[in-house]
């Protein structure tokens, strides 16, 4: 049990299922804003996702929501570029490097409008990958995290400045959970956005360690927490 000031509690409609709307409780919001509020993403933009967990799969739903043309999806993992295709992705790869001919072509050199970057651990490799990903005016949306002092971010200024590009920091999908949670809910409770689907498997409290477990070997795009009580 936690006790927490009733300004962090969000109200949620009673026929919500609790163990679907625990997952708008950060990660859900955290992807999906990272698109449409950081990103900004509009129709008929090209997007890449790079790290397809259990916020890069909401980034993915974002995206796809927003109206973008073309959202590709990065993913070493098979499983996870799989479960991307079925929630909005257009392309699926297991690297940047193998996805820049057919950004490259989709867009007709332009290359990617965004970039949306939800690692496990963000490096500079992966900043860079999406910094040239993007064409001109393009954004680079920093979502995942590393070390608070570890430097991730090496980059060609003046690539920077000629081409207009942009890096920005989101946290929480630059949501406002008061007004985003039941906005969220509200699209799921329309089929909008899918939250059943992105829970791969589920744990008991005394199964906790198996989820860690499974989070590090990158088998579960979302895993679960139940606690039953007695």
């Amino acid at each position: 049990y936690g006790v927490i000031h009733q300004n962090s509690a969000v109200k949620v409609d009673d026929d919500l299922p609790l163990d679907k709307a625990v997952l708008v409780g950060c990660g859900v919001p955290t992807g999906w804003g990272a698109a449409v509020n950081t990103a900004e993403v509009k129709a008929g933009q090209t997007v890449m996702v790079v790290g397809v967990g259990g916020i890069g799969i909401n980034a993915v739903q974002g995206a796809a929501m927003a109206g973008a043309k073309n959202v590709i999806a990065i993913d070493p993992l098979p499983n996870k570029r799989e479960k991307a295709m079925e929630l909005g992705a257009t392309h699926a790869f297991a690297s940047t490097d193998e996805a820049m001919e057919t950004i490259t072509n989709l867009t007709r050199g332009q290359m990617a409008d965004s970039a949306i970057l939800t690692p496990g651990l963000m490096t500079s490799e992966i900043v860079a990958g999406g910094f040239h990903a993007v064409g001109k005016g393009g954004v680079v949306v920093l979502t995942g995290l590393n070390k608070l002092m570890e430097e991730t971010i090496q980059l060609p200024g003046s690539i920077m400045t000629l081409y207009r590009k942009q890096l920005r920091g989101s946290l929480f999908g630059d949501c406002n959970p008061t007004t985003d949670i039941p906005r969220i809910l509200g699209l799921y409770q329309s089929g909008d956005i899918k939250l059943d689907e992105i829970i791969t498997n589920t744990y008991t409290l005394e199964q906790v360690n198996e989820g860690y477990d499974a989070l590090l070997n990158g088998e579960n795009v979302r895993g679960v927490v139940i606690h039953e009580h007695a």
